[in-house]
């Protein structure tokens, strides 16, 4: 009897029986080959000797691993050499060295094992030598492959060859109990080759084996289990082999740059991909050569079979987990919720994928391919690949195949709701003014069916306001079960409505199941009072709304369901991606809830779905607000925000504002409340943020270093640049801690980025133009870096290289390309030769005139400094510090020029002086109006830029000094002093003269040109030729600022608009 024509309870019998070798025969071969590598091992002589010397044998292959078959098995002897040192040296020796063993294995086979026969084969292994021992039954054989081979593991490591007995050993691997699993799908299918096709068209054993155990990990991960259904999922996966792509992380992963490149390089091979958990570089499943296609049409054949029949006659189901299949289906068409962590078995990292290839389609029946090719035959999506291992460039298509609903049960649902609505209207005492149906959402469930949620709002005319709704809700209620449970017959074929437990007082809810789509959907029936009323798109509801919700009394959210129909607008108006990007959020959402589920202790309760959906909006909106974007930045940048939910203050003003003054005072009071906090935009008094955030934020900080976020050469993709509050948003008090929490970069690397420009400069000046009458005069850091006043995240900073080649400002631009391919030689030699506490790279970019590094955190890849290189002409000489340069320098200057600020670098180390020796806190006042000025560089501008950054510095110090100079000022007066100067804009002039005045007549002359042009001037300190407030859009610049004097950011805690300091606008 077949394993076919097995029955399910009997397969357990049958594999002892028929498929395990006979112990006498296992016996003997272990005899023989601990004898061979005794013999092996005694060859080799004592270290130093000639002949090379055996370091360790490790015995593999299916005997190895305990996977062989009864009648035929395998077993390999990797001997590990010492006259290996290297992967290449296997290559050069191993000629000689199977020639020698050969003959060895010859001479100690003069002795037989009693019982065994060897004979030699023809060697079509250029790496191994391959015999065979056979019993006197011929149906017991064991084919023999010596490998010598490379230590590369050294000693201390004596697990299996090929795999590791993490994976396959007896001793710590797949459980004894779960071993004759891996005997069963190759037994079954290698009998059935059709006649002419040699075996070796199939693929590999090893494959199959890696398959069971991934299947296993996936579906079950128990001693003890059905070994029908183990099976059964075996050859289900085999039958999406066009979408299979299963590898673990147990030995190598991603956290190096060059093994994540190669790992991410391999995933994209055609499918099937199965790596071997021990050697990334073995592609054991490889798409394009075996005959899968032959393999699956028999898997597809045999569902029938008497193997598959449990004892009253029904299909053996397979198992359901991670990356497996759907019972009942002959592909997928929805996905599997998925473990992000893939820590199954638990003692393992193993990581899967089940990849769906683009452009696929519903099979026929695949065909076989020519020898050699992979079949090409069209097969079905839905086979979901594990979301950590998803190639970026697939979430897209990921999203499409597996997180959108399916139409038909959409359009089922559509029709039960029109049912249901219609029984309300005709049966129900108490009627509807009106019906909202909200929040139609589609995600995936845990239990591979496709499951969404629906909010039906009532809203009735027997409620008159707020308080009406509590005191006959039940009533209600009750009334409307009692009505559909009346008249629900079978009224859309294929769903039937089903009553949970009824656990959320205010709401009815029921479920509307398909049996033969596995679908459900969850509905919540909630009557309401009819607060908002009837709005044309786009208008705000009467503020009086919001007025009556605060003086109700409510609970937070008590009457969410009132608002429903602004909440829903409020996402159905966003684009169609950044729809998709939330149903990505979602499924991981839903992945790390169920990954809890069940836990003791009970964790915390997650926050609602519902407060990621307006994370993920609030990303896009600070972010992008592209309809267009990098779908792996936007998940990357929510996944940030959950990081860092401890400072998450997320709110909008779209429904309801600060300018009513009771709304205006309830919003002050939320933003006092601890974080998180994210407001509902259609109830303000409901905080969605509520809730424990950590399981999240620890989920998001493993899945943040996983293949989904690698770039094609390894590294990470980059998020949005967001923030998890919002100035505008920030109560006018609280200005002090937004900067520290969020603007001032990171102490330690501060510290770092020091260090490493210090041992830049000084190897620049010691070893640039050493053979060369170019000598570099000093070196000088400038930029928002040197100042003080740099930003978290990315800033900019300047290497200023004065050299002795310019003599004066023209000959700065001679000998450029020459002098930057010098510098850029000696940076490089740098970054080779010197240790650095942060990651140093120098910029590829092949412009002749440009060079330019960066400073990147080793732990913090979102701080970095990005360095300018930029030679100068060494005007001022050796300053003393207080000291005023001669005026002899800016009459130089002035006959110099053709352009503002063409030498502004000359004159670096003043402009540094001029901000480095101001008060800390003016410093802090500085971080917040660039903060403000980047903000407002994000919006659109039509033509034309806005002012230069360094130019809100200069307008920053101004309103500082001639507001009163008080080292502890109040940070939001400061703040609303600039914004203030900044409406003002076409009657500033603002121009110091500690570094120039008019005693010499060429300077003074100037100056009165420089201070007669058109406003706004705000003349650079150290450079008189640089007006750093012309021709620039400071209109758009004002139009932010009016805004922004009307926020909370300039409001006191009692509502009133914070004065700014009386200062003029010119000097």
């Amino acid at each position: 009897m077949d394993v076919y024509g097995t029955r399910a309870a009997a397969l357990d019998r049958f594999v002892a029986s028929r498929l395990q070798p006979w112990k006498e025969f296992v016996e003997k071969t272990r005899r023989a080959l601990g004898a061979l590598a005794a013999a092996l091992r005694e060859r080799g002589g004592p270290p130093g000797a000639a002949a090379p010397r055996v370091l360790k044998i490790i015995k593999g292959g299916s005997s190895g691993r305990g996977t062989a078959l009864k009648g035929g098995c395998d077993s390999e002897l990797v001997i590990f050499l010492d006259c290996f040192k290297s992967y290449e040296d296997q290559r050069a020796l191993r000629a000689e060295i199977l020639s020698e063993m050969q003959t060895l294995l010859e001479s100690w086979w003069q002795n037989p094992i009693p019982g065994l026969s060897l004979e030699f084969p023809e060697q079509h292994m250029p790496g191994a030598l391959q015999f065979r021992l056979t019993s006197r039954d011929p149906e017991d054989w064991m084919d023999v492959s010596l490998v010598p081979a490379f230590d590369v593991l050294g000693e201390g490591f004596l697990d299996h060859s090929r795999i590791g007995g993490k994976i396959i050993g007896n001793s710590r691997g797949l459980p004894i109990l779960a071993q004759p699993l891996l005997l069963s799908p190759y037994h079954a299918l290698s009998q059935v080759l059709p006649q002419g096709l040699q075996k070796e068209t199939l693929p590999p054993v090893y494959a199959l084996e890696l398959l069971t155990i991934f299947a296993w990990e996936q579906g079950c991960n128990k001693d003890a289990f059905s070994l029908a259904q183990g099976l059964r999922t075996v050859l289900h996966l085999i039958q999406q082999h066009q979408h299979l792509c299963v590898f673990w992380t147990v030995n190598y992963g991603f956290e190096d740059p060059a093994v994540g490149r190669f790992l991410q390089q391999q995933l994209e091979r055609p499918r099937p991909v199965i790596l071997d958990p021990a050697d990334p570089t073995w592609d054991v499943g490889n798409g394009a050569t075996w005959h899968w296609d032959l393999l699956a049409q028999e898997a597809a054949s045999c569902y029938d079979q008497p193997c598959f029949l449990q004892g009253i006659g029904g299909p053996v189901q397979p198992w359901e987990g991670p990356g497996l299949p759907c019972a009942g289906r002959s592909g997928l068409g929805h996905s599997v919720q998925l473990d992000p962590n893939q820590k199954t078995p638990k003692n393992s990292k193993s990581l899967s994928a089940v990849h769906p290839r683009a452009g696929s389609k519903p099979p026929s029946c695949p065909a076989p391919g020519p020898a050699g090719a992979a079949s090409v035959a069209p097969s079905v999506l839905g086979m979901a690949l594990d979301l950590p291992q998803i190639p970026t460039k697939e979430l897209d298509r990921f999203i499409q195949d597996h997180l959108k609903p399916s139409p038909q049960f959409q359009e089922q649902v559509k029709r039960a709701i029109d049912v249901i609505l219609r029984c309300l209207h005709e049966k129900c005492v108490h009627k509807a003014s009106r019906v909202s149906k909200v929040r139609i959402t589609v995600g995936r469930g845990r239990n591979l069916r496709d499951n969404c949620d629906v909010e039906l709002i009532i809203f009735l005319n027997c409620f008159a306001d707020y308080k009406d709704q509590g005191a006959r809700r039940a009533e209600i209620l009750d009334e409307m079960r009692a009505q559909l449970e009346a008249w629900w017959q079978d009224q859309v074929p294929g769903l039937s409505l089903q009553f949970p437990e009824q656990n959320v007082p205010e709401a009815l809810r029921f479920q509307l199941v398909s049996m033969a789509l596995k679908s459900w959907a969850d509905v919540s029936l909630l009557p309401a009072f009819d607060a908002v009323g009837q709005l044309s798109s786009g208008t705000k509801p009467n503020p009086q709304v919001y007025s009556s919700l605060l003086l109700s009394g409510c609970q937070e959210g008590e009457h969410k369901a009132c608002f429903a129909e602004l909440r829903r607008n409020f996402v159905n108006i966003r684009p169609v991606k950044l729809k998709n990007l939330i149903l990505l959020v979602k499924h991981w959402y839903h992945q790390v809830a169920a990954q809890n589920e069940g836990k003791r202790p009970a964790p915390a309760s997650l926050p609602p779905a519902y407060a990621l959906e307006l994370l993920t909006i609030f990303a896009w909106e600070q972010g992008c607000r592209e309809d267009c974007f990098n779908m792996a930045q936007g998940f990357r940048t929510v996944l940030g925000l959950v990081q860092q939910h401890q400072q998450l203050c997320v709110y909008w003003t779209v429904n309801y504002s600060t300018e009513d003054p009771a709304l205006r005072m309830h919003l002050l009071g939320q933003l006092r409340k601890p974080r998180p906090l994210v407001l509902d935009p259609a109830d303000p008094t409901w905080n969605v943020g509520q809730g424990s955030w950590e399981l999240l934020a620890q989920d998001a900080a493993v899945l943040g270093m996983q293949a989904c976020f690698l770039n094609r050469d390894g590294t990470p993709i980059q998020p949005w640049d967001v923030m998890p509050a919002l100035l505008y948003q920030t109560p006018a008090g609280d200005l002090d801690k937004f900067i520290s929490e969020f603007l001032q970069p990171n102490r330690q690397f501060l510290v770092q980025v020091n260090k490493a420009v210090d041992t830049i400069c000084s190897f620049l000046r010691e070893n640039c133009f050493q053979n060369s009458p170019i000598k570099v005069i000093k070196v000088v850091k400038g930029g928002s870096s040197a100042k003080g006043t740099a930003l978290r995240g990315r800033s900019d900073a300047d290497l200023v290289v004065f050299l002795s080649c310019f003599s004066q400002f023209a000959e700065q631009g001679n000998k450029r390309a020459e002098i930057i391919s010098e510098i850029r030689a000696q940076l490089e030699a740098c970054q080779r030769e010197q240790q650095f506490e942060v990651k140093f790279e120098v910029s590829k970019w092949e412009n002749p005139r440009v060079l330019s590094f960066s400073l990147t955190s080793q732990t913090m890849l979102d701080q970095s400094v990005d360095f300018d290189v930029l030679p100068a002409f060494d005007a001022l000489g050796q300053l003393v510090s207080g000291s005023r340069p001669s005026s002899r320098v800016y009459v130089d200057l002035i006959h110099s020029y053709s352009n503002a600020g063409e030498y502004s670098t000359c004159f670096t180390e003043l402009q540094r002086d001029f901000i480095v020796s101001r008060p800390t806190k003016l410093k802090s006042l500085i971080r917040l109006v660039k903060h403000w000025y980047q903000q407002c560089n994000k919006m659109p501008k039509g033509r034309g830029s806005l002012p230069p950054q360094h130019g809100l510095e200069l307008l920053t110090v101004y309103a500082w000094e001639q507001g009163g100079k008080d080292p502890q000022f109040n940070m939001a007066e400061g703040f609303r002093t600039v914004l203030e100067l900044v409406t003002q804009y076409r009657q500033l002039c603002v121009y110091w003269t500690i570094n120039y005045n008019a005693e010499d007549k060429t300077v003074g002359d100037f100056l009165k040109q420089q201070l007669q042009k058109p406003r706004p001037i705000i003349l650079d300190p150290a450079d008189p030729t640089g007006n750093l407030g012309h021709s620039a859009r400071w209109d758009l610049l004002a139009k932010e600022a009016a805004a922004c004097m009307s926020a909370l950011c300039c409001m006191g805690r009692n509502g009133i608009p914070i004065q700014p300091w009386p200062v003029k606008a010119a000097v």
